[in-house]
């Protein structure tokens, strides 16, 4: 937990000595369809915001995921998510690891709008339209169905500059069981 906050605020001091012109690093933001600018979603005022990520390690085939919440919610803070698997087939599969993972931790908390933010595009282009592939199955069947929990729930993308807390969440992960002897066997 020590090396996870200690990257948490490593990421937090970076993202404030970045140009302050930039998009803020917690900011949700999404591509319009229509150009290559940057909009961001709109949210309900009581809609919590998880910017999610997944770290993937082609070589031991471990990833490690993140997800940190922010916006609205009765209590003073949801703690981030930071968890690590073993025998995980692309950085793709890493990623929808994460958005499970958030989904499920978000049901559990009895939140009722939730808005998922990640910097997967060809994920959420797959969420959106409630797809599915092979090699996902199983994740995306969790995902749909544990977001039937909530009143609103949307996942949209983050250009990866603007997700660096969940990065940095989702390397701490990766990078713990890397380096545990038998990766956590």
């Amino acid at each position: 937990m020590e090396i996870i906050q200690k990257s948490i605020a490593d990421a937090n001091e970076w993202q404030q000595a970045q140009d302050h012109t930039a998009i803020p690093p917690n900011e949700p933001v999404a591509l319009s369809s229509r150009s290559n600018t940057i909009r961001t979603p709109t949210a309900l005022p009581t809609t919590v915001i998880c910017n999610v990520d997944g770290a993937w390690d082609a070589r031991t085939k471990n990833c490690g995921v993140g997800g940190v919440f922010s916006g609205w919610y009765p209590r003073k803070k949801i703690d981030p998510i930071c968890d690590s698997r073993i025998l995980v087939s692309s950085a793709l599969m890493a990623e929808a690891l994460a958005i499970r993972s958030a989904v499920m931790y978000a049901a559990s908390l009895n939140i009722k709008s939730l808005m998922i933010l990640s910097d997967s595009l060809t994920l959420v282009k797959l969420l959106k339209e409630r797809g599915s592939l092979p090699a996902l199955f199983g994740i995306l069947f969790d995902i749909y169905h544990f977001s039937s929990s909530f009143d609103v729930v949307s996942f949209s993308f983050v250009p990866r500059l603007s997700n660096g807390l969940a990065d940095s969440v989702a390397k701490s992960a990766l990078s713990l069981l890397n380096s545990t002897p038998s990766n956590g066997v």
